[in-house]
């Protein structure tokens, strides 16, 4: 649930007295709904829509970057290489580049009405607005906003006189005749660098607000709807358009089933509006070329619609439609609604086809489940490659067959954890990634930083060349023989990854190859290159591998830096001039394992904004501090394909310290790589729909640096804490608050059962954020000990208190199990539960049912055409159905049986009942029995009231004796023993 802040305590509402009776139920999704009264004091609603223009706003466009309109200034910065201070940049979208006047001219008599910028319209419109984002101080102190109607752009009129603009300044001029030209004339400025205009742009209506929302990458379109919020109740399915798409939607009910505790069937057929629909069909407004990941989400009141041309976009949709229900949507273990998400239609579709992470097993070992535990977040994120950095000079860390060294266990450097992945491992991640639409693209690196492979393979004197000194590559010589035994090698490590590894790219490394001979390094990348192509694969490797990639190859540059340990230049402008794909992990943006927010880590480091303030088109050279485009001429926008961020292992130990290191940097990378340019610029938007995100990580148990540059919105659980037939409770946790915002320490919590007992003081269990131990903020648990005082259904409170200001979180305590199994529809043959709690919703079993020890069974709205026998059930409820023969219940816990206080429709059994040996629970009301009813022997809480029964009512051995609580039974014959006033 998402929380609102109070102001006083006064406001807060208490709450005492809200014991339920045992309620039948079919899950506890069911028994929440059916009882469930939320307490939670200003609560806002959930899934707040996002921002949005009005429609004129939405109606607006701008004109400077449409096709045809032309930027151009008096003066320009011609210092090498000028296109990085060209008028164009100033209407390219990217704000962190732009124009920069020719600052020489300033002082010796400079007149600052000398200089102006103006941009051509493609074709004259009317203009109402004009934004101008600018560098702070090198800004005019005052200009006219001037615009011209001739097509030649010669006479221009004044329409706005601007003093000492704001570095984001906008200007209404509502122009309605067709302009041609728009132009900022500088008239005074306190600057002696000139100007550096980052942006212009105009607008034909008003400039649309930023978009904000809750969706993480920002989607392409999305809007607000009308009317109620959908809710995902205990009747709501996964219904898909075709059977082929069964397994994907059980991966996505897998997501939502812990914390909500519902069964979510996936099944075919006719959605309702508790369901959500998955279907398969072309989606308008979605580009031929991005249909493959490409979706509507719509939500209403009505239901949840995701529309896809393919599987998986269905999956990308569904990543919306998580992120849009309470955080607590992401909780491992089940929690209070309600499950809610507020009317919302979204078109998207993403900008590249690769969008990854990388992760280093090789210096930081990660096992089988923490890597699924990346895969599972990469992919809320709508990331689609996973990049397993498998050898370097620390370890090998993939099984070779035939070469038994390799095993992982040849670590060296500070703490360095030994493991490696067989090659079932490996499938085994493939699969689970493949599932969930992640291509996992591997690596395994050479010829440089290989220590761990020389020494296994027989060491520098087998593996390296005739003389060779270093032990971290292999030899690159054609004319010694240690290269063809190295090849040889690499030939089986390349045929066996390609068999076991269905991506159509094998990455094979090649950076930082320092010091060895420039042409064997190019004819041993060429060797690679053969290698990988004759096992059906694609080749990529980290410049400067290209170089030695054959002339047309489909060999990727993945792109990083220009680096070469200190010596000249290494990038060459004709690495782009041959049409090459492209990856782009600039250094300077996208290293995540650099620090952050007083992190350990390498440096420079990389804040939150450096990691989203970049764009793949305009890429910043670290190490020779020039933008990368306009100095080497690339890489070309045309031939990007994807965005991957890396984080190296050497610092790293684990899984927490990996998570820390890419949340939530990780998110706005790949936002870049998802969302279109144009609305990836607004680093305070972005923040703004990141602390939405933070709650989520939080209930997820992600290890995310919960930083101060982000407001983190605060959201809640209350859990479902279940007891035994003792009544008692321990240690349970009861209540969740996600604050990333706020020290842990500055809370306090009262604990209401429930029950009519006293409200009670009780501990926060938090982890606070510590950045020098790659430690973020955790959720704030509370927990306490509690005996209620009979079986039953409990409505507590968890009140977390700060500063005059109170969080109230509604939470259950009950006895009653979740569901294991769903039964609805016909079923022919008899019904036998043997393990878990089946429930049985609307459906017709037309032979008996028995019911195993230790198993239980929930049935509502249903007809059983024989008998029901339970013998040890733990469980055994019948609410709303009928029995068309005798019930025989003997030992077990808990027996509900009817309508007890109106909570659950009234049974009838066609038959004589007996229930004897209960140590539970035992609750007969309200229904009618063709027969005797026998109640003996039971040792918990008996309650027979307003029965009609067709026969005699005995009541033996029951401790403690029965009671009616006030509602008679009807019954044909005597009443008899303990049941004899009844």
């Amino acid at each position: 649930m998402r929380i609102s802040f109070l102001s006083s305590k006064s406001e807060r509402r208490q709450s005492a007295g809200h014991r339920f009776r045992p309620v039948p139920a079919l899950t506890i999704g069911a028994l929440l709904a059916a009882a469930l009264v939320p307490l939670t004091v200003g609560q806002a609603s959930a899934g707040a829509p996002p921002t949005s223009a009005d429609s004129s706003a939405s109606e607006s466009v701008n004109l400077a970057l449409l096709p045809g309109a032309v930027a151009s200034a008096k003066s320009q910065r011609m210092t090498p290489p000028a296109a990085t201070y060209a008028p164009a940049n100033a209407i390219d979208v990217f704000v962190h580049n732009g124009w920069t006047s020719n600052y020489a001219s300033v002082g010796n008599g400079y007149d600052p009405t000398q200089d102006w910028f103006q941009v051509k319209l493609a074709t004259p419109a009317p203009v109402y607005e004009v934004f101008s984002r600018w560098t702070s101080p090198a800004k005019p102190t005052e200009y006219d906003l001037q615009v011209s109607t001739d097509a030649d752009c010669q006479t221009w009129s004044t329409v706005n006189h601007v003093v000492n603009p704001s570095d984001k300044d906008s200007q209404v001029i509502d122009r309605k005749d067709p302009i041609s030209c728009v132009r900022m004339q500088a008239l005074a400025t306190a600057s002696i660098t000139g100007y550096t205009l980052n942006e212009f742009e105009i607008w034909s209506g008003p400039k649309p607000p930023p978009t904000v929302g809750q969706i993480i990458p920002v989607p392409v379109k999305q809007a607000p709807g009308s009317g109620q919020p959908w809710v995902l109740t205990n009747q709501s399915r996964i219904v898909v358009s075709s059977s082929a798409l069964i397994a994907t939607a059980d991966v996505l009910a897998g997501y939502l089933r812990p914390a909500t505790g519902f069964v979510l069937p996936v099944v075919t057929g006719s959605a309702t509006a508790a369901d959500i629909a998955l279907s398969l069909a072309p989606v308008s407004g979605v580009p031929e070329d991005k249909a493959a990941e490409g979706y509507s989400l719509t939500v209403s009141s009505a239901g949840a619609k995701i529309v896809a041309p393919q599987a998986h976009g269905l999956f990308n949709g569904f990543a919306s439609l998580r992120q849009l229900l309470p955080a607590a949507i992401n909780s491992p273990t089940t929690g209070v609604g309600p499950w809610t998400v507020q009317p919302i239609t979204v078109l998207d579709y993403p900008r590249y086809a690769h969008r990854g992470l990388q992760l280093d097993p090789a210096r930081n070992f990660m096992t089988v489940a923490e890597i699924r535990s990346m895969i599972d977040q990469l992919a809320a994120l709508k990331g689609d490659r996973l990049h397993l950095h498998l050898s370097d000079s620390q370890s090998w860390r993939l099984e070779i067959k035939g070469y038994p060294a390799l095993d992982g266990t040849g670590c060296n450097g500070s703490g360095c954890i030994a493991g490696f992945y067989t090659q079932d491992d490996f499938k085994g991640l493939v699969k689970y990634a493949a599932a969930r639409f992640i291509e996992i693209v591997p690596e395994l690196e050479g010829p440089a930083h290989a220590t761990a492979a020389v020494r296994s393979l027989g060491g520098v004197a087998v593996m390296g060349c005739q003389g060779q000194t270093q032990t971290d590559r292999f030899c690159t010589n054609p004319n010694d023989q240690a290269s063809e035994r190295a090849l040889a090698f690499w030939r089986d490590a390349i045929a066996q990854l390609a068999a076991i590894s269905p991506a159509p790219i094998i990455h094979i490394g090649g950076d930082e190859a320092i010091g060895m001979p420039h042409e064997d390094y190019k004819w041993w990348i060429g060797q690679m290159e053969t290698i990988v192509n004759d096992n059906g694969k694609r080749m990529m490797g980290w410049n400067p591998a290209l170089e030695g990639y054959a002339p047309g190859s489909t060999s990727i540059n993945h792109y990083w830096s220009d680096y070469t340990g200190g010596g000249p230049a290494l990038i060459k402008p004709e690495w782009f001039n041959q049409g090459r794909s492209v990856i782009t992990t600039p250094e300077w943006n996208a290293y995540l394992d650099f620090g952050y927010d007083g992190s350990p880590g390498r440096t420079p480091r990389t804040e939150l904004d450096k990691a989203y303030s970049w764009d793949p088109e305009w890429v910043y050279e670290k190490y020779r501090s020039v933008w990368a485009q306009p100095a080497y001429g690339g890489p070309k926008a045309e031939d990007i394909i994807g965005i991957e961020a890396p984080i190296w292992g050497e610092q790293m130990r684990g899984l927490a310290t990996n998570e820390y290191m890419v949340f939530p940097r990780l998110a706005g990378i790949l936002e870049k790589a998802w969302s279109p340019k144009v609305l990836t610029q607004d680093y305070d938007a972005y923040r703004q729909r990141l602390s939405a995100a933070g709650p989520r990580w939080a209930f997820a148990n992600v290890n995310f640096g919960s930083i101060a540059q982000v407001t983190w919105t605060p959201e809640a659980m209350g859990t479902v804490t279940r007891f035994g037939v003792d009544r008692t409770v321990s240690r349970a946790p009861v209540g969740r608050l996600a604050a990333g915002s706020i020290r842990p320490a500055e809370f306090t919590a009262m604990i209401d059962w429930g029950d009519g007992s006293p409200a009670e003081t009780a501990p926060i269990a938090a982890r606070d954020y510590v950045a020098s131990q790659r430690q973020g903020r955790s959720l704030m648990t509370v927990s306490g000990s509690h005996i209620f005082p009979a079986d039953g259904v409990y409505h507590g409170t968890v009140t977390y208190g700060r500063q005059g200001q109170t969080w109230v979180v509604p939470f259950v305590a009950t006895g009653v199990p979740s569901c294991t199994t769903m039964l609805t529809g016909t079923h022919e043959g008899a019904l036998t539960v043997s393990a878990g709690v089946t429930c049985v919703d609307g459906a017709t079993i037309s032979g008996p049912v028995t019911v195993a020890a230790g198993a239980g069974l929930y049935a509502s709205g249903s007809e059983f055409r024989g008998p029901v026998t339970a013998s040890g059930a733990d469980n055994l409820l019948l609410c709303g159905t009928t029995v068309s023969g005798p019930v025989n219940v003997t030992g077990g816990t808990r027996v509900w049986l009817g309508n007890h206080n109106g909570e659950c429709a009234p049974a009838t059994v066609r038959g004589p009942v007996k229930v004897s040996g209960a140590v539970g629970q035992v609750t007969i009301d309200g229904a009618t029995i063709a027969g005797p009813l026998v109640v003996q022997n039971n040792t918990g809480s008996t309650i027979v009231s307003g029965n009609h029964i067709s026969g005699p009512l005995s009541c033996t051995g029951n401790s403690p004796a029965p009671t009616n609580e006030g509602q008679p039974n009807s019954t044909s014959g005597p009443k008899s023993g303990q049941c004899a006033g009844l």
